[in-house]
């Protein structure tokens, strides 16, 4: 006998999410487990929760967390729940202004980035809604400070400085803990002309690294990274982020990955598939349903998508599929990746050959501007957490 959970218990309204009509998220979780629920009723459960509640239920089941990326689903949450989802695009005028756009997706709330002052750099961005940037010094030329927002909230709350006069080179902030909030930011830096160091006569590029805790309010200086000789981070190439391990491109074909949670680091090579008759001109890493991918351009054109873990081929784009990948940027579900087209961002549902949505950006995107992924509710959160 198939058993059905009680859903009246949830008080389920089309108008309300289920947290605030105070319902326990561990009960709900285990209703869910320990039913045979139709596909059909999970997703309208699921549909109904708030985005801290979406993300504590999908984290405990491979299944559930599928949904993250079933455009179906998408685009119902989106409709029921308020929330803005899509992409944050940043143009700089030779590194003195800035010019902030949302770029949101299909069904998604847009997003206001007004409070942001000209000269607010973003250097990087959550799933979670809350944002890394710096500011100029107003006193001290050549200094800048530190921030963390919400930017749909328009909550700012200044950070303690990492070691500036260092050159940055990337930055990630990850949410570890919802309730209470608490993030990690992970910085690393060039110190000038002093990048390369020699250790039993074999030479290395070395980053400094860094790490923010928002339990502690502090940085945390690790020892710095050590890569082989002429071996750098891909610029152009922004970090990706899979269940707190951050992935980062390296100019080798190598990835450089580092557990947020240990403070660990490790490079391994991203795992080509093998096969004489189907060369490759251009890899790319990617995130695709929430793992780490390889996106493969063939040398007589087409794409494939490649699961890095267990080589295994997710996807070939057929021709209908294929005609806006050249400037293949990411993929934002598993049916819709996200192009660059010259001074467009465009979102394109590669699986029915189909452009569903497009964002005029300020002028062609280049080296001048940085993409970042975003999702997040219009709750007020808790930046710093007070202490007792």
């Amino acid at each position: 006998m198939t058993f059905f959970p009680n859903l009246n218990q949830f008080q389920l309204k089309n108008s309300e999410p289920l947290e605030n009509l105070h319902c326990n998220i561990q009960t709900l979780i285990s209703s869910i487990m320990d039913s045979e629920l139709p596909h059909e009723m999970i997703m309208e459960i699921l549909s109904r929760t708030t985005l801290k509640t979406f993300d504590a239920i999908v984290s405990t089941n491979n299944e559930f967390n599928r949904l993250r990326y079933d455009p179906r689903f998408l685009n119902l949450y989106k409709h029921r729940s308020n929330i803005v989802s899509g992409f944050l695009v940043q143009h700089s005028n030779c590194g003195l202004s800035y010019v902030h756009k949302s770029a949101p997706s299909q069904e998604s709330a847009d997003l206001d980035l007004g409070f942001l002052s000209r000269d607010s750099r973003i250097l990087a961005a959550s799933e979670q809604g809350i944002v890394v940037f710096e500011t100029p010094h107003r006193r001290c030329h050549g200094l800048v400070l530190y921030h963390i927002c919400k930017p749909a909230t328009k909550q700012v709350v200044a950070l303690p400085n990492p070691k500036t006069r260092y050159l940055t080179e990337k930055v990630v902030v990850v949410v570890v803990g919802s309730n209470p909030l608490r993030y990690k930011i992970l910085r690393l830096s060039k110190r000038p002309n002093k990048s390369v160091l020699q250790r039993r006569g074999e030479l290395y590029s070395t980053y400094c690294c860094e790490v923010f805790d928002s339990a502690t309010f502090e940085w945390k200086v690790l020892d710095d990274i050590m890569l082989p000789y002429c071996v750098f981070l891909r610029t152009s190439s922004q970090p990706i982020n899979v269940g707190g391990s951050i992935y980062m491109s390296l100019t080798n074909d190598n990835v450089l990955k580092f557990d947020i949670c240990s403070d660990k680091w490790t490079v391994f090579p991203l795992r080509v598939p093998s096969d004489p008759d189907r060369l490759f001109e251009d890899l790319k890493a990617v995130k695709y349903e929430g793992k780490l991918a390889l996106a493969c351009k063939l040398a007589n054109g087409g794409w494939e998508i490649w699961m890095n873990e267990a080589l295994e081929r997710k996807h070939v784009f057929e021709e209908k599929e294929d005609l806006s990948l050249t400037n293949l940027y990411s993929f934002y579900d598993s049916d819709m990746s996200v192009v660059v087209d010259y001074d467009t961002l465009v979102f394109y549902e590669f699986k029915k050959g189909e452009t569903i949505g497009k964002v005029r950006l300020n002028g062609h995107v280049s080296a001048n501007c940085s993409i970042f992924g975003f999702r997040s509710d219009f709750e007020p959160v808790e930046l710093r957490r007070s202490r007792r």
